[in-house]
């Protein structure tokens, strides 16, 4: 069945907020029932999801303008999971939607390139049902290969658990009585630039767009270094509150996405600070997530980077691994890995 989907905000992580091109799904059961009752049984199940590149999306289109956005690959497999879950594998909708791991890959990176023309995204999706209860799953695993215009280029994979309403609020508490236990009250400015009042005393500076990618200040998600220890980076995260894409209300957990994008940014710093990358002929390569716990917006959240030495490509061009680690007091929310691409 061919379905097209209409973005929907969501609260989870990470999410297809911002968006506003259709994504047309394909179902392709292989099960009776998929065909009869536009449903599936709990076992594998295979999906296409074909969109248009954004050519005018506030974030997704700022920056340099050299390459799409890897960013865009993870919103709209993720709104495809969200749909796939609820649609086909009778997931309830009061479960929380919950990412365990993400990861994104560039195989070929001319496809990549902007060239100022519409460009399309295809994605070949495998999903696996996983801690099956009563014919529901608990836990989706997803695995994704991506094409733009025809030309195999990348994969993504993600793993999403869901999470009864009560199960999230205890583990969304108990985390939080951590991080306050090990936060002192002086280090505890909200996740955001300025105050709910916007006063100007408790501003969180940003680091300039083009050092991390971008073109516009609100779409910097990391600040200037709180210090640097034997080559490791510790930055503040400050995403614009309200933010499209990447605001977080503070009755909800800082949304997957904030980390992703953030990963990307870190990275990009660190490696032009450290081996003297330049951000807007870089690309992230790699990216793999995991997430370790919830963090709650009102709390400062704090991204610790490490680099290896650059090395060189099959086509020698330089590349560096990051590796990351964000934190919310004592506690780590999430770990990442990425791999930066000099495009020279």
């Amino acid at each position: 069945m061919d379905t097209a989907l209409t973005p929907q905000p969501t609260a989870s992580a990470p999410g297809p907020t911002g968006l506003t091109a259709p994504l047309h799904l394909l179902h392709k059961p292989n099960t009776p029932e998929g065909f009869l009752l536009d449903a599936t049984a709990p076992v594998e199940q295979h999906f296409a999801l074909s969109a248009e590149l954004p050519s005018r999306h506030g974030t997704f289109n700022d920056g340099p303008g050299t390459f799409h956005d890897l960013l865009f690959v993870a919103e709209t497999l993720c709104q495809a999971i969200h749909f796939v879950a609820h649609q086909y594998f009778r997931v309830p909708p009061d479960r929380r939607a919950i990412f365990d791991s993400s990861g994104l890959d560039v195989l070929d990176l001319a496809p990549w390139r902007r060239t100022g023309r519409p460009a399309h995204i295809t994605l070949d999706i495998t999903l696996t049902p996983v801690d099956v209860v009563d014919g529901v799953p608990r836990v989706l695993d997803c695995r994704s290969d991506v094409a733009i215009d025809g030309v195999s280029c990348g994969r993504a994979s993600a793993r999403l658990q869901f999470l009864m309403p009560e199960e999230y609020r205890s583990h969304r508490e108990l985390g939080r009585q951590e991080s306050l236990r090990s936060t002192t009250p002086a280090s505890r400015p909200p996740l955001s630039r300025t105050s709910p009042g916007g006063a100007a005393e408790t501003e969180q500076p940003a680091v300039r767009p083009e050092l991390v990618g971008r073109g516009s200040p609100r779409n910097v998600l990391v600040g200037p270094p709180l210090r640097v220890t034997h080559g490791e980076f510790v930055l503040p995260l400050a995403p614009e509150p309200g933010h499209e894409v990447f605001g977080a209300s503070s009755e909800d957990h800082v949304p997957g996405r904030v980390f992703l994008e953030a990963s990307r940014q870190a990275s990009l710093l660190v490696a032009a600070e450290q081996h003297g990358l330049r951000p807007a002929h870089a690309v992230m390569t790699r990216l793999r997530v995991s997430f370790r716990g919830f963090g709650d917006s009102d709390l400062p959240v704090t991204c610790t980077v490490t680099s290896q030495d650059p090395a060189r490509d099959d086509a020698g061009r330089p590349t560096v691994r990051t590796r990351l680690a964000f934190s919310q007091g004592s506690r780590v929310l999430c770990t990442a890995s990425t791999v930066l691409l000099q495009d020279c």
